[in-house]
């Protein structure tokens, strides 16, 4: 996989570009549908409703919270969010990586990756050292893009891990973000 000279991501014959989730605003609802078919049964509190304002809350270019979406041949196919909390139970603890999902005919191509880092290269050009993830089962693959287990958790009665990834690419001795 490498960039192209448009700021996309090529793997042999798909180019993915990642681009904001603000200007693909017609996509929140389809994302909103995915995200709570995938993630429900650990969050079935949430409806498909909020979910879409939950997005659109993301939908804006910097700062955060900040949503990216993968777009392959002009449709969007993933999305990644650069949020200050996804642990209602861990507030110490800011930036998250949150939200990764990218629909199944285009799995395993590299765009999981590609959104995961959009977000991390967002959040330490804005300063920050350190970016947390909560992730239930895909450990092996955030540690292949850099991230180090922090801690297992018990959250919303699912057993999950909290993930960093800092920008020197070594771990402080504390958890706290700086």
């Amino acid at each position: 996989m490498n960039n192209d000279e448009h700021g996309g991501v090529r793997r042999r014959d798909l180019t993915v570009r990642i681009d904001y989730l603000a200007d693909h605003l017609e996509a929140i609802p389809m994302l909103a549908e995915w995200h709570h078919a995938a993630w429900s049964s650990i969050t079935p509190h949430l409806t498909v409703e909020d979910r879409v304002t939950g997005f659109r809350l993301r939908a804006r270019r910097g700062g955060v919270p900040t949503g990216f979406v993968a777009v392959v041949q002009g449709a969007v196919v993933g999305l990644a969010c650069l949020v200050n909390h996804d642990m209602e139970t861990r507030q110490d603890l800011t930036p998250w990586l949150a939200s990764v999902l990218v629909a199944a005919p285009h799995r395993r191509h590299g765009i999981g990756s590609a959104l995961s880092d959009r977000v991390a290269d967002e959040a330490f050009s804005q300063g920050f050292s350190r970016l947390y993830l909560l992730t239930f089962g895909r450990v092996t693959f955030y540690a292949r893009l850099g991230w180090h287990v922090l801690e297992e958790a018990h959250y919303l009665g699912t057993s999950g891990t909290i993930m960093q990834r800092d920008r020197a690419g070594l771990l402080a001795a504390s958890p706290r973000a700086t």
